[in-house]
């Protein structure tokens, strides 16, 4: 009785300790760096070393928050990356939340996965994924138009033809995948801005990104034979 006693008494000091030493990590991020919004402070698997969410990235550094170090926290004997795995947690999103009607939506096959994109149609990358999404099937795609214009300058006016055209996907695969230019139409009301808005709110500051059916993010073009597997990896 008394070893258990014992061993109860010592696993809450340690939690106790571990607490404390996340508050002072808290405070000191406050106080020093008052102006980058702190999400989240979490202990690892390293003695001392602390896991800090702030500005959309993962860094870690000590209780006095002085120094920093930004990489990947790799699990060598169980071959894991730990930091791509908080970060996937830690990036998710409530996909019921997202504005629908602001997006287009094209389904293929019997449309049961879903993909929620965020894509600007002059950002190369992006071309690359349509092409690659061009190889999926049965899946719903929900395009949400985001023109970055201080990389690309002409996005915002081609994702306007875009969403005011008659078929707006394939408006959109057109210029993507084939260069076509769209046909010049009828200037209506889009949910650009809203969208750009939204990127901001969910932190997305490059494109492409999107998320699956669970919320996870993904950033960047991936070919289709990893999107597959990411699709199939969501339940």
């Amino acid at each position: 009785m008394k070893t258990w006693l014992s061993i109860l008494t010592l696993s809450l000091m340690t939690l106790s300790a571990a607490h404390a030493d996340i508050q002072t990590l808290e405070q000191n991020l406050k106080t020093k760096y008052p102006e980058i919004p702190v999400k989240s402070v979490h202990s690892t698997p390293v003695k001392d070393m602390y896991e800090v969410y702030m500005g959309g990235r993962i860094v870690y550094t000590n209780e006095d928050a002085q120094y920093f170090f930004v990489g990947n926290l790799i699990d060598l004997k169980q071959q894991q990356n730990l930091t791509e795995v908080r970060e996937q947690i830690l990036n998710r999103i409530d996909v019921k939340s997202l504005p629908l009607e602001q997006a287009i939506k094209h389904v293929k096959g019997n449309g049961e996965r879903v993909i929620y994109l965020f894509s600007d149609p002059d950002c190369p990358y992006c071309q690359h994924l349509e092409k690659e999404l061009k190889n999926i099937n049965n899946v719903t795609i929900y395009l949400f138009l985001y023109p970055i214009t201080r990389l690309h300058p002409n996005a915002a006016t081609v994702a306007d033809q875009i969403w005011c055209s008659k078929d707006p996907y394939k408006t959109w695969q057109d210029y993507t995948v084939d260069k076509k230019q769209p046909a010049k139409v009828k200037t209506c009301k889009t949910p650009i801005e809203k969208n750009i808005q939204l990127a901001k709110k969910l932190e997305i500051d490059g494109t492409p990104t999107f998320f699956l059916k669970d919320g996870s993010r993904i950033s960047g073009a991936r070919d289709a034979s990893e999107i597959e597997l990411l699709l199939k990896a969501v339940k």
